[in-house]
C-alpha cells in the first residue's frame, strides 16, 4: 500500500513514545506528528505513572528522519518509529486482496485475581493455542491484585465452553469471565 499526498509518496511508520507523563505531553507529541503526517490509529494509555502511546502515521519523512526530529523536540521521552510501509518514489500498486477469512467471533476475556508473573504468557498462549487473535489487552496490578481484559476474536469454530476450563484450570484462584462483544462503532 501507498500513500500519495500531493505528488509526494508517504511511508507508514509506527511510533511508540514512552515517558514520565505529565499535563499536556499527549497534546504536544500529536501536534507535532500532525504537523509531519497524517495520524490514523492511535492508542494511549498510564502505565505504572508513565505515559504509554502507540500512533500509525502516514508521513513524506524517512522513518530515521521522523524518529531524530520527534526525539530533538521531546529530549525526556523515549521514540522509536519503525517502518511499516516505506516511502518510494514509485508508482502505488494495486493493494493485494487478502485471502477470505473464517468466521471470527469477537469476545471479552477478564481475569481478576493474585499478581504473579506467568499470568499474562498463560493466558495469552492459552488463546493462542485456541487459535484466538488478541486485539487489544489491558492488565493493572494495584494492592497485589491483578486485573486482565482482552479483546479477543475466537475461531468460529472454537470451543469457548473448553478454553473457559482450560483457563479455570490453570488459574483455579482467578475469577474469568469470556463474554460476547459488542460490535464496535466508529
Amino acid at each position: 500500500m501507498r500513500l500519495r499526498r500531493r505528488g509526494t509518496t508517504l511511508g507508514l511508520y509506527a511510533v511508540t513514545v514512552v515517558g514520565r507523563d505529565r499535563p499536556g505531553v499527549v497534546a504536544e507529541v500529536t501536534r507535532a506528528l500532525a504537523d509531519r503526517g497524517a495520524i490514523g490509529d492511535s492508542s494511549m494509555m498510564l502505565l505504572s505513572g508513565y505515559l504509554a502511546m502507540t500512533l500509525v502515521i502516514s508521513a513524506g519523512l524517512a522513518a530515521d528522519r521522523l524518529g531524530e526530529g520527534l526525539a530533538r523536540r521531546f529530549p525526556g521521552l523515549a521514540i522509536a518509529v519503525a517502518e511499516l510501509v516505506r516511502a518510494s518514489s514509485a508508482p502505488p500498486r494495486a493493494p493485494e486482496e487478502a485471502p477470505p477469512s473464517a468466521e471470527r467471533l469477537p469476545y471479552v476475556v477478564t481475569l481478576h485475581g493474585p499478581s504473579r508473573g506467568d499470568v499474562l504468557p498463560v493466558v495469552t498462549g492459552l488463546l493462542a493455542e485456541a487459535g484466538c487473535a488478541i486485539t487489544s489487552m489491558t492488565s493493572r496490578t494495584s494492592g497485589g491484585l491483578l486485573a486482565v481484559v482482552a479483546d479477543v476474536d475466537l475461531p468460529g469454530h472454537a470451543d469457548v465452553a473448553s478454553l473457559m476450563r482450560r483457563t479455570a484450570d490453570a488459574l483455579d484462584d482467578w475469577r474469568i469471565a469470556f463474554r460476547p462483544s459488542e460490535p464496535a462503532v466508529l
